[in-house]
């Protein structure tokens, strides 16, 4: 099994941003959104958590080069 890397951390924003580019490169991240799946199960969280965008080790160098081209 394929491990995974954080290629980025930040705002939603941003971080839905380097998702779609993402996506349209034919890469399919990993998103970790702890603030969304706590407001799914009812429970509180904190307003200044951070969105984990993780991808695949094979695919982390050219993910890399395009969240260094959106300049985020």
């Amino acid at each position: 099994m394929q491990q995974k890397k954080l290629l980025y951390k930040g705002s939603f924003v941003e971080s839905k941003r380097l998702e779609l580019e993402l996506i349209s490169n034919n890469i399919h991240p990993i998103i970790v959104n702890k603030k969304q799946s706590a407001i799914f199960s009812g429970f509180g969280y904190n307003p200044n958590e951070e969105i984990l965008v993780y991808v695949f080790e094979d695919q982390f160098d050219f993910s890399k080069k395009i969240a260094n081209t959106l300049v985020i």
